[in-house]
């Protein structure tokens, strides 16, 4: 994938911030159209989507920071509120839900009751984003030899960040080929990890990907091999990109199925004003799978991911939540909606 820059001298748009603006702009019109339909007023609703935005962007950046750049908020607490960084899916979701949940309480307004209209749009918007992170080249997962594999544009920043920051463990190594097989040992051979960019001349001496550069080192190579590298570009060895999960389309999938299961539960009786937790559940689910692939993994304990520990508290937040009011209303029903 090519990442999308729109340069206006003053402003760089990404395609990020197009899908990020997008994603809002259907998430606000599909909201507000099941908010209406539902009897809530349009005042009311623009001011709670507002509140539940505007928290849902701060809590994206502080789970970013303390989950996914730990070290430099403990660093510097304050750089939430500064410039750089990026903004964690994860927190802007909990946040988003937060939000709606404090605006409702301060208004008075049944928010289970708000939800059930609210869901749908949330997991369409969420698949949507992760299409924008697939095309920048974002939240990639694990290397793979696997036929899932595939690599992205080597102008995406965070496509190559990672890849960069392994580089002085091989480039001039006197085996380079020996250190980048030991790097990515139990995820990917040579043979599947295709030529970078900077040794595309090498195709036409046959070479097709980092297993047949071999026949250029010792014991096959002799003379003065080490100028021979040289003048082919292989010494200093450049940055290699292997084949990697697609995450971004796997979550993309799971999703649109989360969208066509809460769409579907909209209809159903029993699931009233029990959207939200179920909501939870899915999506809590979805991340603990996700994370097995992610390459960028926080470990918190053991094995498990700072957003695999958060995971496990959302699905039990929605098991609980849904067990216990099918249990508490299975006589009176759900309360009356409070419409503002």
């Amino acid at each position: 994938m090519f990442p999308l820059y729109i340069d206006l001298h003053f402003l760089t748009i990404t395609i990020e911030g197009l899908f990020a603006v997008g994603t809002l702009i259907i998430g606000f019109f599909y909201q507000r159209y099941n908010s209406l339909k539902a009897g809530y007023s349009n005042d009311w609703f623009v001011s709670a989507y507002t509140f539940a935005i505007l928290t849902g962007m701060l809590f994206a950046r502080l789970f970013h920071f303390m989950f996914w750049d730990t070290d430099r908020f403990l660093a510097n607490p304050l750089i939430i509120i500064q410039g750089g960084g990026g903004m964690a899916v994860l927190g802007a979701t909990i946040g988003t839900g937060l939000g709606g949940w404090i605006y409702s309480r301060m208004t008075g307004v049944n928010f289970l009751h708000w939800c059930d209209g609210l869901m749908a749009p949330i997991c369409i918007c969420l698949a949507i984003g992760r299409v924008a992170c697939f095309a920048n080249g974002d939240a990639y997962g694990m290397p793979t030899g696997s036929a899932l594999g595939m690599t992205f544009s080597e102008a995406s920043v965070d496509w190559t960040i990672e890849w960069r920051r392994l580089h002085h463990l091989y480039a001039n190594h006197e085996n380079p080929l020996a250190a980048i097989s030991q790097i990515f040992r139990g995820y990917v051979n040579l043979g599947d990890i295709p030529l970078p960019a900077a040794l595309e001349h090498l195709r036409a001496e046959g070479v097709q990907n980092l297993a047949d550069l071999t026949k250029y080192y010792p014991p096959q190579a002799t003379g003065d091999y080490v100028s021979v590298l040289e003048e082919k570009g292989l010494r200093p060895f450049p940055v290699v990109y292997p084949p990697v999960h697609a995450t971004q389309l796997y979550e993309f999938a799971i999703m649109f199925v989360a969208f066509l299961i809460v769409l579907r539960l909209q209809k159903a009786e029993w699931a009233r004003q029990k959207l939200f937790f179920i909501f939870w559940i899915l999506y809590g689910v979805n991340r603990l799978v996700i994370e097995t692939l992610r390459f960028d993994r926080n470990v918190a304990f053991g094995s498990l991911t700072y957003a695999q520990v958060i995971s496990i508290g959302l699905v039990i937040f929605g098991v609980a939540g849904t067990v216990y009011t099918i249990y508490r209303w299975r006589d009176s029903g759900p309360p009356e909606p409070v419409l503002k």
